[in-house]
Parts: C-alpha cells; structure tokens; sequence
C-alpha cells in the first residue's frame, strides 16, 4: 500500500449540479419505452433524484461522438466554473497564493484540459501548476486530495484548487442493451465538487492526515469504461461489490495500522456514494452499523453517483466534526483501486 502523510487542510468545499432534474422512475420509463418493454420500478434503495446536463429525451437519443464531446465541454465548461468560483470565494484565500490546479474529470477527454481555461477566468497566476487526472475514475476525487497534500507537503506556503466534473449521462449509448449500461443509467447523475486545500487554515476544518491507495489487479475487468466507435461503454460488473466485500476489510486494516489506529478510532465513515450494493458490501466488509452510512446514503438519494464528484457532496453534508475526531474517505476506481484518505478535525 503507498501511504502519504501530509497537512493539507481542507479549507472550503463547494458541490453544484446541472438544471435538469428527473426521478429514478421517469428514466426507468424512459429506458423501458427504449428497449421496448416495461422495466422493474426502481428498488427503494435506488430511488431518488438525478441531476442532467441535457432533459432526458436527449440522453436517450443516438449521439455521435463529435456530438458527445461537444456537448461535454458545454456542459462541464459552466459547472466547473460555477464550483471552483464558488469554492474560491467560500475558502476566502489570495487566489496568488494558489500553486496547484487539480482537475478531475473521467466522462469527456479534450485537450487542453478544462483547468488551462479556468486559470485564466478565476485570475489564477500564469505560472500555477496544473495536473488533470482522467483515468480513476470515481475514486478521483479521493485520489485528488492525495495529490494535493504531497504538493502541499513540499509548498507549504501555496494552495490547491482541487475540482472534479463529471457528465455521466452524456456518455449512455441508447443501442447498448446491455445490464451494465442500464444498472448506470439508474445509478449516475451528473455534478461538479471543488475543495480549496492549504496548510495553517484557521477554523473546523478537516486535515489529510494520511492516504493510500490499494490496487486490485484482478478485478481489474469490473469497473471502468471503453472507448468505442461510439463513444466511451460503461463497464460496472455486477461482481464488483462481491470483490469490496472480500477486499476492502483487510485493505482498511492494513491502512489504519500504518497510522497506529485501528477501526474504532474511526468517527465518521465518507464512503463515495456509489449505490445500494456498493453500500452494502461497504458495511459488510467493514462491519458497520446500520446507520454508518447514512450521509452517503442520504447524498446519493438527492443526486445519484456523480463519479469522482461525489465525494465532495458527501464532504458537503458532513456535520461539524467534533474535536480531534477521525473520518475515513473511501471511494473505488478502475484497476480496480480503493482509494482511501484518513482526515482529522482540527478543532
């Protein structure tokens, strides 16, 4: 396991969605109407609210992959915007004093990347770092905040903008029947998140103090997406929660020991909100309580799975944590990897 400690603080946190907002019923009609046949009401664990860069007639029609890509740079261009202002101003820092940009995004690929122009809108120096990442896919964000507190380990004195957008229903594929696609359809929603990280932040916020990665090389076909002639295929195996629930346990212990903690000296738990069976195998790999869960149940219910994005609404709905307690950030990539991040309060 790479481990990397640090003392980024997260300074501020800022979540926004789309203006197209459908129900788990309605696009469960709609890809009924598609295949031709009546679909299952959603289960009561996967109802809820998803947000939508375009209404829904337009995600189910056939799109090229000009068309894919032209109306993710629209879409993302706006959110991306809309959430790094907002976490700007919320964080109240000199925006001179921000060295690294971070962009995570893995559901559109344009060069340059949407930081290079950003950096220039939010009156970002000419000389700030920039460094997209694309392939982790939902575990981006939590991967993100790891760079952000090596960078910050080494330029204490600067701050990271770190931002994640994510368009998943831009990429669903109207011709493609298979279980995968449709399980995506019902589970992604679209949505942005930003956090400011620095060190020496005044308040209750929440420090990095330690993240790690562990790779699961033969899962490796479970999650992720393929990019074909039209356009990227989502792949989420239905045995990706068999292979959480056998890894993840040991993954978490072996993490933790590395800081001398153990499970129970975790308060919080901010697993990526990645739905009812990711949920599930969660609680039985790590041995929860029934309610462990119940911010990253209550996120995704209001906005689905919005991939790397989605840890920071969870971030977004976590209450003020108490003195020096302990949350343990969780979230899963292709690889497959489970990405983890060990925060602390500072108050």
């Amino acid at each position: 396991m790479d481990v990397v400690a640090g003392e980024a603080r997260i300074a501020a946190v800022a979540t926004a969605v789309p203006t197209v907002r459908v129900t788990t019923e309605e696009i469960s009609q709609a890809m009924g109407r598609l295949r031709g046949r009546g679909l299952h009401a959603p289960a009561p664990g996967q109802a809820g609210i998803r947000y939508f860069a375009q209404p829904l007639a337009c995600v189910m029609a056939p799109r090229s992959v000009s068309e894919q890509t032209d109306a993710y740079l629209r879409h993302a261009r706006i959110l991306a915007r809309q959430v790094t202002c907002d976490v700007l101003e919320r964080s109240g820092i000199d925006r001179d004093s921000v060295g690294l940009v971070i962009g995570v995004s893995c559901t559109g690929f344009v060069l340059p990347s949407l930081d290079a122009e950003l950096i220039p809108i939010l009156g970002l120096r000419p000389d700030v770092a920039r460094l997209p990442i694309t392939e982790l896919g939902c575990g981006g964000g939590v991967a993100g905040l790891a760079r952000a507190a090596d960078y910050l380990r080494a330029y204490p004195d600067r701050s990271v903008l770190l931002f994640a957008v994510e368009l998943p229903s831009l990429t669903f594929q109207p011709d493609d029947r298979s279980l995968d696609n449709l399980a995506a359809a019902m589970v992604f929603g679209d949505g942005a998140g930003a956090a400011i990280l620095r060190t020496g932040a005044e308040g209750k916020h929440w420090t990095v103090e330690r993240t790690g990665t562990m790779l699961i090389p033969e899962a490796a076909r479970q999650l992720g997406f393929e990019l074909r002639d039209g356009g990227l295929r989502v792949v989420l195996s239905r045995h990706l929660p068999v292979v959480i629930e056998a890894r993840l346990g040991p993954a978490v212990d072996a993490f933790l020991a590395q800081n001398g903690l153990r499970r129970s000296d975790i308060d919080i738990l901010a697993a990526h909100p990645g739905g009812p069976r990711i949920f599930e195998a969660i609680e039985a790999a790590l041995a929860l309580e029934p309610d462990a869960l119940a911010v990253s149940r209550a996120v995704f219910a209001q906005y689905g799975n919005a991939s790397s994005a989605g840890i920071f609404f969870v971030l977004s709905k976590l209450a003020p944590p108490a003195p020096q307690s302990r949350a343990l950030a969780i979230a899963f990539g292709p690889g497959l990897s489970i990405e983890l991040a060990l925060l602390r309060s500072q108050a």
